[in-house]
């Protein structure tokens, strides 16, 4: 048992506790605003989720549906890619967590510089592992998804076998592929954006400040892109 007078070390100063508390609290906020914001007005993913319901209901109209099965493995093959180069980084990461001595040489020589020793790199870096784990767990589980979407393409009843179910039903079925779709697009946007944030987080390896600076750039990217793009204005066009 530790002793009353022990002492837990935690190597952040008060300024770079805050600014990884302004950080997250930053990404958590974005989250739940844009899907308030996704849920209230137009925004690209609403509209995307519009196309996928139309998609699915040609898809059931299609006798043959290899395009169909085409495009969800196009998706996968993306989402794939990413949860591969997330391995990568995870390494490289764990790399420069063993190398923090090197790397704090390298930080000393910039006068801005607040990174004082090898466990506020190691803390620093061992935080974006964590990204980068969560991101990993969010393209996998949309691979699998689009996976589901596949499996669902291919269990649809033919066209042929639409006039023996009625109405409600294939517009059930084409929702349901819809919805399996647009849930891995989901989960890949969530792994997507916590790569725009771990980008914003290098700059903690700086001082706080650079990352608070980069974190207000990053939210500024991602909602000029989810909210006030070329894309949305064209998709809001149809």
């Amino acid at each position: 048992m530790l002793s009353a007078d022990a002492v837990i070390y935690f190597p952040l100063t008060l300024a770079d506790s805050l600014a990884l508390a302004l950080f997250l609290s930053a990404w958590v906020g974005y989250t739940i605003y844009a899907k308030y914001r996704a849920k209230r007005s137009y925004t690209l993913s609403s509209l995307m989720r519009r196309h996928r319901e139309q998609w699915m209901r040609e898809m059931l109209r299609r006798e043959n549906r290899i395009s169909d099965a085409t495009i969800i493995g196009n998706l996968e093959r993306v989402v794939t890619f990413f949860a591969s180069t997330t391995i990568l980084i995870l390494a490289g990461l764990l790399t420069a967590i063993f190398a923090s001595e090197n790397l704090l040489k390298v930080l000393a020589n910039l006068h801005l510089s607040g990174t004082t020793s090898v466990e506020v790199i190691q803390f620093k870096l061992f935080v974006m592992v964590l990204i980068f784990v969560y991101a990993f767990f969010k393209f996998t589980w949309s691979v699998r998804e689009h996976i589901f979407s596949s499996i669902l393409i291919g269990s649809a009843p033919q066209s042929s076998g639409l006039d023996n179910l009625s109405a409600d039903k294939v517009e059930k079925i084409a929702l349901q592929a819809a919805k399996m779709s647009d849930l891995a697009n989901h989960d890949f946007n969530h792994g997507l954006r916590a790569y725009y944030f771990a980008l914003a987080l290098l700059g903690w390896l700086v001082n706080g400040w650079i990352l608070l600076i980069a974190t207000l750039w990053v939210i500024a990217v991602l909602y000029g892109r989810e909210f006030n793009s070329k894309a949305l204005q064209l998709l809001r066009e149809d």
